[in-house]
């Protein structure tokens, strides 16, 4: 038979402060009854005498000395034999547990080589069965202890935990699994701190974390875990708030039962922000939001707000599946209570829900907007120190004018892009076009192309709205340099005829004598014959323009000139 002890060298420190040696033997340890504990013991190899033999102090941290390693597997195995038998003695438990998570605090001190093969050494061994036995037990001092080593292994390895509860689902009911068996001590601890239902609480977050979660090609942890999770556990995490909120209160409402419910929040508000259609299945199903919202009635503000908090992550994911279901079950309407009830105290709850309407609002959650007012405007009309519910009022008219007028809102979208393309001018805009062009813009046998018919790239793309602008300052300043000049006293009025055309420019003609029109020199409307015919200006805006008197026959002259240069196309049509 192979001996599986393990060969060890003993060292005493003296007096003078230097290591003796004792003698090399074999270490093994055992409950000593004289020692009232778990020792280390060490017989010679060469005669069996006793050369060690010294009680374990849990409050004593064991180092490794160099590469020397010393507790082996048969020890293991029988610590953990004795951990579970019911026949072990109370006090005998507690030494054996607390040895066993001084064991593993020791572990923190080991290079990452050696801590993989400890807790891999652990694992084989049967420490997590050997845990959910103690877990189960009455002793307080016995499960802290336990849930002290299962941190431990968590925070090393959460998947081998998960990996193990997964495995026994398949043998074991779901009320003795391992992590049905934390959330039932989370949610039971009796310490008026809930210090104990803290570290759970930390340990769970620990477990459906899927930042912490293997992928492989053959299977994804995440899936596995989660649909498990959900599966088997999510029921006994969300009893104690099933069973509180029946009413439209909570049924109790003491300090303890705040506290864990907050805590019961603060896991499931992870699970909205990290898990995805797992989480959106089970609170539609169950319908889980609402019975959170009964919480906003709490007498304890930071339950209420843990409530609120909840609601917010949902909001935050704008999700039209929650939207919908928030919408369809009018779970504004608690919040709403809430708001109003506070009154104007300006403090953590007025803060909180003004800072999720503003969310909506400048996220711009149409489905959200449009059911808010329809549906509680008159109850918030009426505050104005702040301006996000007219904000939200506002966003509810201009979707509603969006709605009724889809042009404006094609529009608005164009011009958020920065992108316009023209389309075909009208008549209007040919003609006005044909006005401003100048001689120079005409090449000499080219046609002038029409800026409509030009490829354009987004640089060359203006603004509608200034271009707009910009063509109506263009008109008023034509209109001023062509105003009329009939202030000048003692002159005959000229007669003039206006020719309207379809579009908007005016032609001004005066006429001559020579016209064979009716009246005669010296009758009113008609003109002497030593005035000099006068060039019709048209314009775009209305009437307006220039006539030439009797005594201004130097400035006639010149206009004669400027005349003879105009264009053809552009020189002014005269009435005969």
């Amino acid at each position: 038979m192979t001996d599986t002890r393990r060969r060890v060298k003993v060292y005493t420190l003296n007096e003078d402060r230097q290591w003796d040696d004792q003698g090399t033997g074999h270490v093994s340890s055992g409950y000593v009854e004289r020692l009232k504990g778990m020792s280390l013991l060490v017989r010679a190899e060469s005669d069996g005498s006793l050369l060690l033999e010294c009680k374990i102090n849990p409050n004593t941290v064991y180092q490794k000395q160099q590469d020397t390693l010393i507790k082996d597997e048969k020890f293991l195995t029988d610590l953990f034999a004795q951990l579970t038998d019911e026949a072990t003695d109370e006090e005998k438990r507690q030494e054996l547990v607390n040895f066993l998570k001084e064991f593993c605090a020791f572990s923190q001190t080991l290079q990452p080589q050696n801590r993989d093969a400890f807790f891999k050494t652990l694992s084989n061994m049967g420490i997590l069965p050997a845990l959910e036995v103690i877990l189960g037990m009455d002793d307080t001092q016995v499960r802290s202890a336990a849930t002290d080593i299962l941190s431990y292994l968590v925070e090393y390895n959460p998947s081998m935990v998960r990996e193990f509860v997964m495995q026994e689902a398949q043998q074991n009911d779901d009320d003795i699994l391992l992590i049905n068996l934390i959330i039932e001590h989370m949610i039971c601890d009796t310490d008026p701190e809930h210090g104990g239902a803290v570290q759970l609480m930390g340990l769970l977050r620990t477990l459906v974390d899927p930042e912490n979660m293997l992928a492989t090609a053959n299977k994804t942890e995440k899936t596995e875990f989660l649909g498990f999770f959900y599966k088997h556990c999510m029921h006994v995490l969300t009893a104690p708030l099933l069973a509180n909120t029946t009413e439209d209160k909570p049924s109790k409402d003491d300090f303890q039962t705040a506290q864990l419910l907050a805590l019961v929040l603060e896991l499931l508000t992870f699970c909205v922000e990290h898990h995805t259609y797992h989480i959106k299945n089970y609170i539609i199903n169950k319908d889980i939001l609402r019975r959170v919202l009964v919480l906003m009635a709490s007498k304890h503000a930071f339950l209420a707000l843990c409530a609120l908090r909840f609601k917010r992550k949902i909001i935050g994911l704008k999700d039209e599946f929650y939207n919908r279901y928030i919408m369809k079950s009018f779970l504004f309407e608690p919040v709403v209570k809430a708001f109003l009830n506070n009154g104007s105290r300006y403090n953590l709850m007025n803060s909180a829900i003004i800072e999720m309407f503003e969310f909506i609002r400048v996220e711009d959650i149409k489905s959200l907007i449009d059911h808010v007012i329809e549906i509680y405007w008159k109850a918030l009309e009426d505050v104005d120190y702040v301006q996000t519910f007219k904000g939200l009022k506002l966003r509810f008219e201009q979707q509603r004018e969006r709605q009724d007028n889809p042009k404006l809102d094609s529009m608005r979208s164009i011009l958020r892009n920065h992108r316009y393309r023209r389309d075909a001018r009208t008549t209007e805009d040919e003609e006005e076009m044909w006005f401003n062009t100048d001689e120079d813009d005409m090449e000499d046998g080219e046609a002038v192309v029409s800026p409509s018919d030009k490829t354009k790239n987004d640089d060359d793309i203006i603004d509608p709205i200034s271009k707009f602008m910009e063509r109506k300052k263009l008109k008023e300043s034509e209109e001023k340099e062509v105003l009329l000049k009939t202030n000048l006293s003692g002159q005959q009025s000229p007669s003039f005829k206006l020719s309207l055309s379809s579009g908007t420019k005016t032609t001004l003609s005066s006429q001559s004598p020579a016209t064979n029109l009716p009246g005669s020199p010296g009758s009113p409307g008609s003109i002497p014959e030593n005035t000099s015919q006068t060039a019709a200006i048209t314009t775009k805006g209305g009437l307006v323009g220039l006539v030439d008197y009797p005594d201004e026959e130097d400035d006639e002259d010149e206009d004669e000139d400027k005349e003879d240069t105009l264009p053809l196309s552009k020189k002014a049509k005269f009435e005969s």
